[in-house]
């Protein structure tokens, strides 16, 4: 293993939380940001800002801890995970495709956003708000992507390239304008308008999102760095896992308005699964009606009518082949299917090398081995892993009859307008 730069052990040893981690710990944090920076895998922090990040909560962490605050949850990180890294007892993550995405997008974003408005950017400013931390809150970090000037006043605006476009401003989001708002009016530099502006990629342009400043969400941002940080961080102490009890209730239990709510969701949801069920049957027995008449007239060449063409393909007929086909021959013409996996296990037990015949298609990702792999090795509780998915079904008892058979009728009904000649 190569030894990391000696200047970088000894920035490691100079941070405030230093008396938690030993030295090999730092020797082996330092070892692998270095892998990492070789490799281009930091997610578009520089080692530079990984080193300042060590040393407090940067603006897109805060609203990790705020959240977690408030009960709340975050998929991708928790405030127990927050503080290991600080601690080095866990290493930066690498970038993924929402954080490649985002970096490689950034610059169209903010030419796009800076030819519509035509604001004007301060990058001397943003240059001074990303070196500064409060006197008062020094874990408070931020590294912002513009401040702009427009129509006279001083906008604070974050680029986003989400993968679906934004209905609302997530919380995260405020909580990071918020921060860096906050970092920004310390150094003497109130901020008039904060907003994230957000690639909408259906239709290809920028969306800003207003951010209006929220005193009490700014409060809660100081009050969470400073718990974390100085209980936490400062203290060499993880905190829990976040508790994640679901809460048991019946529909009964909810208000009258959300009751009413998810009964008007479900009875849609009904309607169109029901006429959803019917449009497909209708359809796969108007393509069989259209390839049988086809086949009856012998029909040798492609014939187009209207937009639809009818274009016919020599295929052989199982039935044809399986009557002709000697049992002792069969073998030989059988295609089984196999456990890919188990195939490659037996192949390296061989010598052989699977990889060979990897095709270049994203491999996905075994969601449950992954998980069982984090309880057992990381220790991650399995409810931060999970999440409640519902999935509606369409009753099939007797005694609901009453409620669905209305509604299949009346989605027979609007199917059948679209073909009115076919018959119950």
């Amino acid at each position: 293993m190569r030894e990391p730069p000696p200047d970088l052990v000894t920035h490691l040893r100079r941070l405030p939380q230093a008396s938690h981690f030993t030295d090999r710990q730092a020797e082996a944090w330092a070892t692998a940001v270095e892998r990492q920076q070789a490799a281009d895998a930091l997610g578009g922090l520089t080692l530079a800002q990984h080193l300042r990040r060590l040393g407090g909560f940067g603006a897109s962490e805060i609203g990790v801890l705020v959240e977690e605050r408030r009960g709340g949850y975050s998929p991708f990180a928790t405030a127990r995970e927050l503080v290991a890294r600080k601690l080095l007892l866990e290493f930066p993550m690498s970038g993924n495709e929402h954080l490649r995405r985002g970096i490689a997008m950034e610059t169209l974003i903010r030419e796009a956003f800076l030819r519509q408005t035509g604001a004007t950017r301060l990058a001397a400013l943003t240059r001074r708000v990303a070196a500064h931390s409060p006197a008062r809150h020094p874990w408070m970090q931020c590294t912002p992507d513009d401040f702009v000037a427009l129509d006279g006043r001083l906008v604070l605006v974050d680029y986003k390239a989400p993968a679906e476009p934004l209905a609302a401003l997530p919380l995260p989001y405020a909580c990071q304008l918020h921060q860096i708002g906050l970092i920004a009016e310390d150094l003497g530099y109130p901020v008039d308008h904060r907003a994230l502006v957000a690639w909408n990629h259906p239709r290809g342009r920028p969306e800003v999102l207003a951010c209006e400043f929220d005193p009490a969400l700014a409060a809660e941002i100081v009050a969470a760095g400073e718990h974390y940080w100085n209980a936490h961080v400062l203290a060499g102490e993880l905190p829990p896992w976040p508790a994640r009890g679901g809460r048991a209730l019946n529909l009964a239990d909810l208000a009258p308005e959300a009751k009413a709510e998810l009964e008007a969701l479900a009875e849609r949801w009904l309607r169109l699964e029901v006429l959803a069920q019917e449009s497909e049957r209708l359809t796969e027995a108007a393509r069989a009606a259209l390839v049988a008449r086809c086949r009856s007239h012998g029909l040798a060449e492609a014939v187009d009518s209207g937009p639809v063409r009818i274009k016919p393909r020599a295929a052989w007929d199982p039935d044809a082949v399986e009557a002709r086909l000697p049992p002792a021959e069969r073998a030989r013409f059988e295609r089984p299917r196999y456990d890919v996996a188990r195939l490659a296990e037996q192949v390296r037990a061989l010598g052989g090398d699977p990889e060979t015949a990897r095709t270049a298609d994203a491999a996905p990702l075994d969601l449950d081995a992954a998980a069982r792999w984090l309880i057992a090795k990381k220790g991650v509780p399995e409810t931060v892993l999970q999440t409640t998915d519902y999935r509606p079904s369409l009753s099939r008892r007797k005694a609901d009859l009453p409620f669905v058979t209305p509604v299949r009728e009346a989605a027979q009904d609007r199917a059948r307008r679209f073909d009115p000649s076919i018959r119950p």
